[in-house]
Order: C-alpha cells, then sequence, then structure tokens
C-alpha cells in the first residue's frame, strides 16, 4: 500500500470513527425524543406481537399481514427477545443503525473507489457524514438506516460482479438481492435493468451472462419461496411475491402537494380490514387520478412530472432537529447535493458503474412519482448524490491545477 494509499485510509476511518462516536453520543443523550408515535411504534409491536404468538401482523394484531416484509421486524424481534421491550431495547437499535449507516458510508468508499478515485470517494464519505438527514434516520426506528447499508452492499457486489463475472458474484448478487428486498421490497426490480444494462454492454459474453443471471435467479426464487408459501397461506390462495400495501402510497400520490391530514384519512375506511382497505384505495387513486386528467389534465400533468420529482428530492427529509441545526442550513446543503449531484451524472455518462447507480436513482425517482413521493424515500440515495457531487469537485480541481500548470 502506497504513502497515498495509507493517508487516504487514515482519513476514512477518522471521520466514520469519528462520526459513529458523536452518532453514539446522540443516541444516549437524547435518543428517546427521536419518537415519531407511528411507523416506528408499529415496528416495534409488530416484533413484540410475533415473539409473543408467533403470528406475524401490522396495524392489526388480529390478522396476518402482507403489508409489509419482515426483514427490519425480524432484526427487532431478535433483540428483543435477548434484552426485552422498553427503553433499553430502543437505544439498542439506534445505536445499531449508526453502525449500519457508518458501514454503509464505508460501502460507498468502495464504490466510489472503483467507480471513480479514492479522493472522490473520501470527499463523498465526507458530504455524506455531514448531511444531517442520515443522521436523523439513524435515531429512528425505521428501516432507511438498515436499508442505507445493504443498498450500497448491493451496489458494491454489482460493480464487482460486472468486474469479475463468476458464478461467486452472482451468487452473492442473489443474496444481498433477498436480504435488500425483504428490508425495501420496491428494491425488487432494479437488479433486472442491471441485468439488461449488462446485455446492452456486452462486456461479458452473452452465454456467461445468462448462465450467471440464471443462478443469481435461482437464489432469489430459493430464498423468497417461503415468503411466498406463507402468503399463499395467509391469504387463502393468492400468490403475493412481495407485499400487497400498494393501495394507500398510490391515493396518497394523488393529492398535489399537500397530504391530507392523519384525522382525515382515520375518516375513509368503514372496516379495520387491511385487505379490505388496500383495495378500497386502489380503486379510489385510480378514480382520482382519471378524474384528475379529466377535469384539470395540465395542473394533474405537472404535479405527475416536475411536483413529484420536485418534492422527492427538493425537500431533505429533517422532521427533528439534530445537534440544534437549522434547518435553512439543512435545505441549503440538501440542495446544493442534488444540484452538483445531477450535473455530476450528466459528466459521468460514459462511466459504466456510475450508470448504473443512474439508473438506480431513475427507477426509485419513476416509481415515486407513480406512487407517493417522499422526501423520506430519497435518502438512502444521498450518498450516491454525494459520490457524483464529490466527482465533480474533484475534477474540476483538478482542471484548475492542469490549466495553472500550463499557464
Amino acid at each position: 500500500m502506497g504513502i497515498h494509499n495509507m493517508f487516504v485510509k487514515c482519513w476514512l476511518y477518522f471521520i466514520l470513527g469519528l462520526s459513529l462516536v458523536v452518532k453514539i453520543g446522540l443516541v444516549l443523550t437524547s435518543g428517546e425524543m427521536y419518537n415519531l408515535q407511528s411507523d416506528d411504534r408499529e415496528y416495534l409491536k409488530t416484533a413484540q406481537i410475533w415473539l409473543e404468538t408467533g403470528m406475524f401482523t401490522y396495524n392489526d394484531p388480529n390478522r396476518p399481514t402482507v403489508f409489509i416484509t419482515p426483514g427490519f421486524p425480524a432484526f427487532i424481534a431478535i433483540l428483543m427477545k435477548f434484552i426485552g421491550n422498553g427503553f433499553v431495547l430502543e437505544q439498542t437499535i439506534r445505536i445499531l443503525q449508526a453502525v449500519m449507516v457508518i458501514a454503509g458510508l464505508y460501502f460507498l468508499f468502495l464504490i466510489g473507489k472503483r467507480m471513480f478515485s479514492e479522493k472522490a470517494a473520501l470527499l463523498a464519505v465526507i458530504l455524506s457524514t455531514f448531511y444531517p438527514p442520515l443522521w436523523l434516520v439513524s435515531n429512528l426506528i425505521l428501516t432507511e438506516s438498515m436499508f442505507v447499508f445493504v443498498l450500497m452492499l448491493l451496489v458494491y457486489v454489482a460493480i464487482r460482479a460486472m468486474e469479475t463475472p463468476s458464478y461467486k458474484w452472482g451468487v452473492l448478487f442473489g443474496l444481498v438481492w433477498v436480504l435488500t428486498v425483504y428490508i425495501r421490497p420496491t428494491i425488487a426490480l432494479w437488479p433486472g435493468l442491471f441485468f439488461l444494462l449488462l446485455l446492452y454492454w456486452r462486456q461479458i459474453p452473452w452465454a456467461k451472462l445468462v448462465k450467471i443471471g440464471v443462478v443469481t435467479a435461482f437464489v432469489l426464487i430459493l430464498c423468497l419461496s417461503p415468503w411466498w408459501v406463507r402468503n399463499y397461506h395467509v391469504s387463502g390462495g393468492q400468490f403475493i411475491p412481495l407485499t400487497k400495501s400498494g393501495g394507500n402510497p398510490l391515493l396518497l400520490g394523488t393529492f398535489p402537494y399537500h397530504l391530507p391530514s392523519i384525522e382525515e384519512q382515520r375518516t375513509w375506511h368503514k372496516t379495520e380490514n387491511l385487505w379490505e382497505n388496500d383495495e378500497f384505495d386502489s380503486k379510489w387513486a385510480k378514480q382520482r387520478i382519471k378524474e384528475g386528467f379529466q377535469n384539470s389534465f395540465w395542473f394533474y400533468l405537472k404535479w405527475y412530472t416536475i411536483g413529484k420529482f420536485s418534492k422527492f428530492w427538493g425537500e431533505p427529509f429533517y422532521w427533528l432537529p439534530i445537534l440544534s441545526i437549522p434547518k435553512a442550513l439543512v435545505w441549503s446543503y440538501h440542495l446544493l447535493l442534488v444540484v452538483l449531484g445531477f450535473i455530476g451524472m450528466w459528466f459521468s455518462v460514459k462511466n459504466r458503474g456510475a450508470v448504473a447507480v443512474m439508473v438506480l436513482c431513475g427507477y426509485f425517482t419513476l416509481l415515486h412519482m407513480i406512487y407517493l413521493a417522499h422526501e423520506r424515500y430519497s435518502v438512502p440515495l444521498m450518498p450516491f448524490l454525494a459520490l457524483f457531487t464529490a466527482d465533480l469537485v474533484i475534477a474540476k480541481i483538478a482542471s484548475k491545477k492542469l490549466r495553472g500548470t500550463n499557464c
């Protein structure tokens, strides 16, 4: 290892280590204030009921659920089994989530190193480390922190599989893909898009790529089949490959530029049966979309294009303060990363690893423009924008030095 590499690694470990220490300190001193009384409470309740009764539920303790995947609740349930419920459990979850985010940023460094350079990778880690919403999701008991980690791991394994196509990387990619799906099922289709990119680029012989793809698909099917069997059993004979929860986000996405209050949403359903409510939400959502485009075509077209795009990327997820950092500063930092990140994408279109990440960002953007565009869902993607920002900055600095030398 050269002196430069050692220097970069020392800075990387120092930044990640310092960030972890500060995050754990934040958890220990004020972690309990990060309580939304929303999905975070439901995940804890799901884990408790799962341990006590063996039934995997969500929102309704009397019925098995197919509305969430079991990855994150299983993580909570394992901890709950050993340390019990309550304050200590929640603080432990927050500390482990901080570790997950730090581990995710380490894999971001590995991704950036292979895509661009060590300097760009290190700067991306620094930019992500100081991004307040990533600190916030470390303290909230939600899927974001775990998803940051597994998403970075998935992209890293995808790049390694692209560079060194083998059955080993194909199996590993399949395993990480399954793990990611069990935590956040919206990721499910991106590996298929990645496979199409590999077919298009033709850098891997077609026959070899197909064979490795079959192995990866076999791993996915094998690991998801217990979930399919369970869903078939609890649903009375329906094949539910991931979840049955598209109605609510589809419906909420039909309300332009604002969401109805929780009190109003509670008046929509006449039953406590989540299955019936999901079907109701889906039908009403389709009706609202149809009527919206018929009666206010340009308004709804703007909402389903510019409006949702701006909502997804233009607002930071900063519902609760972190270390008294002003909201205006967080907004400014967020918009800087977004603007420079997209400019960096423009200059990286010839980099195949970068294109795979761009497709990932585009995939999630399109998905949430169809359903619910929410700033919370873009948080796991922000480290990638930090990476494109870092490469752009490093390239500009190198360009200025080169011009100075030529002068």
